[in-house]
């Protein structure tokens, strides 16, 4: 088993298809070869040459592969240039790279605290920004050539 394999409390190797499972993994699912079925995990990992289709619901995700049917997730879902999506998305977060593709029906609970929420943002910005200084309205008028 290769050293990256260790960290997964379940693996799809890249020519290894499993159709009409029902799994409930506690941890991290890597899947690079084809799933089909009911998948309730931690942490999904789906690598480029992975296609899982079903009913997918956990806390966070990262896609690299193709996804079909159903995502639902309570946490970050991050979908990489690689990634494609296609069905119903439920996510508490997003991060989507470009060329990501997600299609279908997406959501997200409106009311759930982002990762960073935009005041925190607003914050942050307005940190880097630094006030233009005052000027006075009689020397705008000045024009620096022509006055005699």
């Amino acid at each position: 088993m290769k050293d990256e394999q260790k960290n997964y409390e379940f693996f799809v190797g890249e020519s290894t298809e499993l159709e009409g499972a029902s799994l409930a993994i506690q941890g991290t699912a890597r899947i690079d070869g084809r799933l089909v079925g009911k998948v309730q995990v931690k942490h999904l990992i789906v690598g480029k040459s992975g296609n899982v289709s079903g009913d997918i619901s956990g806390e966070t995700a990262w896609i690299e592969g193709v996804v079909d049917e159903s995502l639902n997730l309570s946490g970050k879902l991050t979908v990489a240039s690689t990634g494609k999506i296609r069905g119903k998305i439920s996510y508490g977060s997003i991060e989507a790279h470009e060329g990501a593709k997600l299609v279908g029906e997406i959501s997200t609970d409106w009311d759930a605290p982002s990762a960073a929420s935009s005041e925190d943002r607003l914050n942050r910005l307005a940190q880097k920004v630094e006030p233009k200084p005052t000027s006075n309205p009689a020397s705008t008028n000045k024009s620096p050539v022509g006055d005699a």
